[in-house]
């Protein structure tokens, strides 16, 4: 690997890295400030219908784990939210500390550039790792994300970790980084269920770049398999399903299936719930409660009580897919829209500037891309095409409704190195335009 010049053994520097956090810090602390202005109570400002779930978990926390939403959800971000009400904080002080890691997160992604960019020809890689924080604390998404009271800030700041210390790894073959990598993979997978099979998809990062690949797959492999058989175990004893997350079925269901069917029928969401929820009570003889349904008892099947619905669920989601497959796909191209798209939670007025930013950015990073393969840039193409493609795939086979681009934060990191990527070439070659256009 070629990085053997004095160019490239420059790290970015310490305040680089100090202005890339405060950068990110201002960001979010001002949209922080506004939302707490304009809305009100941190709850309402501050993510949405998902906020009293995170805080119920939180302030309901006990160490025997019993408490019913963790069905859906992992205990880590609740558990941090917990310590900070036992520590004396308030719920302010816990959207301060959501928006302190968001602001680490760029910091992570300028190191994780730095590494693999030096890898490869490119000139000046700790100054492009620096732009590339600085994309990364400015990103309109990562930014409405990071001030919000949900657990994206902490998975994507583990999720980023684990891939970082899984390249330090891969580039140096030290145990430390490996069992750093799994560390973080652990922490991802009890902070939100998007990371529960990632150590399946890691080996596709390490057996094009290493000989002894399996070694580290298998350390991966038996620490993602013992966080994912004892959280499932949890919900086996509390809830009767052996699951990591009682939420897949739910949303194949009444978010993905549903979506589906509308699309296909054009009956309404809320009848169609209500068709919904009177099946799965039908399903299990209690036809007195399918006779009172109405199109907010769907959420009641959030975490389910019983496992003989939960299983219904499934196979219900399945029947409507299939039924309706053309308009699932369809479903797919909106819930991309979604994803890649908008950030809903901001300014109306805002939106054409973010639609020209993520123009540029997936841009420069598919001609980034292209780049890699050309160049052979294995490394760098691999640790930030895989992340991408399991991030996403992962994310719009269990749902389009409900999205924004929120579900893209956990892989901002990797399309900006990728642009920057991409970038630096084009900048390359319009120099060397200018030099033979001067002679």
């Amino acid at each position: 690997m070629p990085e053997s010049t004095t160019d490239r053994a420059l790290t970015p520097r310490p305040a680089a890295l100090a202005g890339i956090f405060g950068v990110g810090l201002l960001a979010r602390g001002l949209l922080l400030a506004y939302r707490l202005a304009v809305v009100g109570t941190p709850v309402e400002s501050l993510g949405g219908s998902d906020v009293p779930g995170w805080l119920g978990m939180a302030r309901h926390f006990s160490f025997d784990f019993s408490y019913w939403l963790m069905g859906n959800r992992p205990p880590l971000y609740p558990m941090l939210v917990a310590l900070v009400y036992r520590l004396g904080g308030t719920t302010l002080a816990a959207a301060i500390l959501q928006i302190v890691l968001g602001a680490l997160t760029p910091v992570l992604g300028a190191l994780l550039a730095y590494r693999l960019l030096r890898a490869t020809a490119l000139p000046h890689p700790h100054r492009l790792a620096v732009a590339a924080g600085i994309v990364m604390a400015l990103d309109p998404a990562s930014v409405s994300t990071s001030a919000t009271l949900l657990a994206e800030p902490l998975f994507n700041l583990l999720f980023l970790a684990c891939l970082l210390s899984l390249t330090a790894f891969i580039q140096e073959e030290r145990w430390q980084a490996l069992a750093l990598a799994a560390l973080w993979l652990a922490g991802a997978m009890f902070t939100r269920p998007t990371a529960i099979y990632f150590w399946l998809a890691a080996p596709l990062i390490l057996i094009p770049l290493m000989r002894a690949w399996w070694r580290p797959a298998l350390a991966l492999a038996a620490v993602g398999l013992a966080v994912y058989l004892g959280w499932s175990a949890r919900n086996l004893h509390y809830r009767g399903v052996f699951t990591y997350s009682l939420q897949p079925n739910f949303s194949l269901l009444f978010l993905r299936a549903l979506s589906a069917e509308h699309l296909a029928t054009g009956a309404s969401t809320d009848d169609l719930q209500v068709a919904y929820v009177q099946h799965l009570y039908e399903s299990v003889g209690d036809f007195e409660s399918a006779a009172l349904a109405v199109p907010e008892h769907f959420w009641r099947f959030h975490v389910a009580d019983d496992p003989a619905i939960y299983a219904e669920m499934g196979r219900f989601a399945r029947q409507k897919l299939l039924q309706y497959w053309p308009y699932a796909l369809l479903g797919t191209g909106v819930g991309a829209w979604r994803m890649f798209g908008v950030t809903t939670s901001l300014p109306g007025w805002f939106m054409p500037v973010e639609l020209l930013y993520h123009a540029l950015l997936y841009g420069l990073a598919a001609w980034g891309c292209w780049q890699a393969i050309r160049r052979k840039d294995w490394l760098l193409l691999l640790v930030t095409v895989v992340p991408i493609l399991y991030i996403s795939g992962l994310t719009l086979v269990s749902q389009t409704s409900a999205m924004d681009t929120r579900m893209r934060t956990p892989i901002t990191a990797f399309i900006v190195i990728l642009a920057v990527y991409g970038a630096g070439w084009l900048i390359q070659a319009i120099h060397q335009r200018s030099a033979q256009g001067s002679h």
